[in-house]
């Protein structure tokens, strides 16, 4: 997965949700966009969930899957 394939996925407007799966079989879903934060250049994302946040280097991004 490129960065700015993940650059593009959370600038679209009006956003669309997304999940993506890890390498390490994890996934997370962004249903808002509320869901997400993302360093300037893309390299890593942040799920802020109920109860936790999580930070995903997008380098362990196996699939996205677009809802």
């Amino acid at each position: 997965m490129q960065t700015s394939d993940i650059k593009d996925l959370i600038q679209r407007s009006p956003f669309r949700p997304f999940s993506i799966r890890l390498t390490n079989g994890a996934e997370y879903s962004f249903e808002n966009r509320d869901d997400l934060g993302a360093s300037k250049d893309g390299h890593m994302l942040f799920h802020f969930g109920e109860k936790q946040t999580v930070r995903i280097d997008t380098d362990s991004i196996v699939e996205v899957v677009e809802k």
